[in-house]
């Protein structure tokens, strides 16, 4: 698979872990932190803002272990590879 394969598949699993991780009811109860003042708080935008937080989140903390990875010296291809293996683990961690 190509780099950009791969990381639209890591920015896929991001979006599902966004989604279904155990931080997101926390992120909701803290809708007073990160909302902006000029958006009506609903149920719909804490929750989608609270689901794109944890998204971004998961796809940050993933790619530290691809740029350690790449920074030693792996490549590319296998940095990419390390940072989707990363992204599922987060994903697995989040079901479990």
């Amino acid at each position: 698979m190509s780099p950009q394969n791969l990381f639209v598949a890591t920015v896929a699993l991001s979006l599902v872990n966004g989604l279904i991780s155990p931080a997101l009811p926390i992120m909701m109860a803290l809708w007073p932190v990160w909302m902006p003042e000029m958006l009506r708080p609903s149920n719909e935008t804490i929750f989608y803002g609270a689901s794109l937080l944890v998204s971004t989140g998961t796809l940050l903390l993933s790619g530290l272990p691809a740029a350690v990875a790449e920074r030693a010296g792996l490549g590319l291809d296998r940095a990419m590879w390390v940072w989707l293996g990363t992204a599922g683990l987060l994903l697995l961690l989040g079901l479990g």
